[in-house]
């Protein structure tokens, strides 16, 4: 009982040194933004027929492309080498195709070309701690291991539609003497972030922004509070309305460049953010925010 109000003193305390740090965190816009696929496909649905190459981690690299693509969401592949082999060119017979196309229906189809893995071995001094704790010096050996592939995109008459080739790097642990347990780690490891490398350049990928929000503007803690319900559009419907009120004010300019941004709409808010910069050129937030913006959609024309 005696120790309650110290208790009582030390929350008063506590909350006396938060509460300003609470109050001053300043206001941010999150959003999730897509980046498109290096190697656009064309279609939601692709089918791989074949995968030549000399090296058994070839499957592993089938494994992981189909998994990590089908997770992405926004495209389903199919391993269909799985099956058997389907060998497709510009000479391959309609009759083949017709089959091809009613046993894996897809908008494209892919093959695996070359795949191979190469290693090299490296040998240094180490140190590592022995039976009685003591750290002493050893001589380690490792390995480094390189996949690579050529992927083929062909549509449904087998003419191809682009190629590129992808990589990945895997390494093994340090040890005294080197087995081929080891050495399967690093190969494993770089066939599998060779696949990786090949599902992300043929998908989008999602990436979480945060924008911090100016809360001098008009009409700021309305918009901002549709901005915590997640209703984006009516945020944005609330800061047009502000600013043909106060078509002046850069911070409006500004956030509603933010949310135009988080909505997708590139070109206006390139636009807000250019002219909130115009109407405040010495703000260090606006000039800054307009380099992330441009840096984010280097392809805005």
């Amino acid at each position: 009982m005696k120790e309650r109000p110290m208790i009582r003193r030390s929350a008063a305390l506590l909350m006396a040194v938060l509460l300003p740090v609470l109050a001053a965190a300043a206001p941010r816009l999150n959003f999730i933004r897509s980046i498109p696929p290096l190697h656009p496909l064309g279609g939601e649905r692709a089918a791989i027929l074949y995968a030549m190459g000399d090296s058994e981690k070839i499957e592993t690299f089938l494994d992981e492309l189909t998994d990590h693509a089908n997770r992405a969401g926004t495209l389903k592949m199919e391993n269909a080498v799985e099956h058997h082999q389907h060998m497709v060119s510009a000479t391959t017979d309609e009759a083949t195709l017709r089959r091809i196309r009613r046993d894996h229906p897809a908008d494209v189809y892919l093959g695996i070309n070359a795949f191979t893995c190469t290693m090299t071995d490296h040998s240094g001094e180490g140190s590592e701690r022995d039976s009685a704790g003591e750290r002493v010096k050893r001589h380690h050996v490792w390995t480094d291991a390189v996949c690579s592939a050529r992927i083929d995109v062909l549509d449904a008459s087998a003419k191809k539609l682009l190629s590129f080739t992808v990589r990945g790097e895997g390494t093994s642990p340090r040890v005294s003497e080197m087995t081929p347990e080891e050495r399967g780690i690093a190969l494993e490891q770089a066939a599998r972030y060779a696949a990786i490398s090949a599902a992300e350049s043929m998908t989008p990928r999602r990436v979480r922004e945060s924008i911090e929000l100016d809360d001098t503007a008009p009409s700021f803690h309305e918009a901002m509070a549709m901005i915590d319900a997640e209703r984006l559009a009516d945020a944005r419907a609330i800061l047009q309305t502000a600013v043909r009120q106060h078509p002046d004010s850069a911070a409006l300019h500004f956030n509603l460049g933010a949310v135009s941004e988080a909505l997708g709409d590139l070109q206006s808010a390139r636009d807000h953010f250019h002219e909130a910069l115009r109407l405040s050129p010495a703000h260090p937030q606006y000039r800054s925010e307009l380099d992330l913006f441009r840096r984010r959609n280097e392809k805005l024309k």
